[in-house]
């Protein structure tokens, strides 16, 4: 059995300095006291190591800007057999990381996800008020690839997100997030989903607890919910084009998941439909993407053609603790 593992948590910035010594001063009160604290200040104009210094963080600068840059970069730098994830606008709960930890007991465990809780922000910041947001939390499961659709669940939202997310630190021999992908890249989503379908597609299983809790700011003013929805549509059409591309041999699921949910809003039970604006100019964005891809290297793990096709495992995942 694992001894008590040590979590590298990594938490990435970016001239946000009041929010991430709020993100910090959480951190500091976490029950499991294992862990280490490392920031990745990205491509910073007003750099945070005071801050890091003040609060007890490792700090390091990663000048290529884009938040899969800082990701990876994180994880090269760990210490922790485990590496988990958290935004710098986000306050974990106190029993987060002690929550993480206990779902890594199964050695079958790869990655695991927690709950985002939204709080909407005062007016047009990201101070979190004290007025929650609809919420729809999940409930405790396990993800696999033996399952139908365990590709577009992975790729598309249904396992977690990024903004709460560990992984056993040796998934990084093989694994990375995709550069391509995330926030400061005109593609400014979906990787940390690509990464849980990496993940899976080799074997691996992936839980979610429902128990290991962060909290995170959403829009606070309808203006502001109204561009945020925009740019969360454009961003997910622009993002179903590249799987389209990239993953052909899911072509059929990603069809079925987009009939689905069609289904669901013609039912009206799927929520809004998209506006025109993202639907118009999604593709645009999908093309400018590929444009500035042009230079990026993939990622050696993402190679649909044969992981598709690779049957699920239940081999033990080696650490250096065990």
């Amino acid at each position: 059995m694992m001894a008590r593992p040590h979590i590298s948590v990594v938490v990435c910035t970016r001239d946000r300095r009041g929010l991430l010594e709020q993100c910090l001063t959480a951190l500091r009160k976490q029950i499991y006291r294992d862990f280490e604290v490392l920031v990745v200040d990205n491509a910073p104009c007003e750099p945070a190591r005071d801050i890091c210094v003040r609060l007890g963080a490792r700090y390091i600068v990663e000048p290529v800007a884009g938040l899969t840059h800082a990701r990876n970069a994180g994880a090269r730098a760990a210490r922790g057999e485990l590496i988990a994830y958290t935004d710098d606008d986000a306050v974990a709960g106190c029993g987060w990381l002690a929550a993480l930890a206990a779902e890594f007991r199964d050695p079958t465990i790869a990655a695991v996800t927690g709950s985002i809780r939204y709080f909407k922000a005062r007016g047009n910041s990201r101070e979190m008020s004290g007025k929650e947001a609809a919420n729809a939390l999940r409930p405790r499961a396990r993800f696999d690839c033996s399952s139908s659709g365990w590709f577009t669940r992975a790729a598309l939202g249904g396992v977690g997100d990024g903004g709460n997310m560990a992984f056993r630190r040796v998934l990084f021999d093989r694994h990375r997030f995709d550069d391509r992908l995330g926030r400061g890249r005109v593609l400014e989503g979906g990787d940390e989903h690509l990464m849980f379908a990496s993940v899976m597609s080799h074997g691996h299983v992936i839980a979610h607890c429902p128990e290991a809790v962060v909290r995170h700011p959403s829009a606070g003013t309808r203006s502001a919910q109204r561009a945020e929805r925009v740019r969360a549509e454009r961003a997910s059409i622009a993002y179903l084009l590249f799987l389209w591309s990239e993953f052909p041999l899911h072509r059929g699921e990603i069809v079925r998941f987009v009939l689905r949910a069609l289904g669901r809003r013609l039912s009206g039970t799927g929520g809004r439909w998209p506006t025109l604006r993202a639907c118009l100019s999604a593709p645009i964005v999908y093309w400018r993407a590929r444009s500035e891809w042009s230079g990026s290297e993939r990622p050696a793990q993402l190679e649909p053609e044969r992981s598709a096709q690779m049957p699920p495992t239940r081999d033990r995942i080696v650490s250096a603790a065990d």
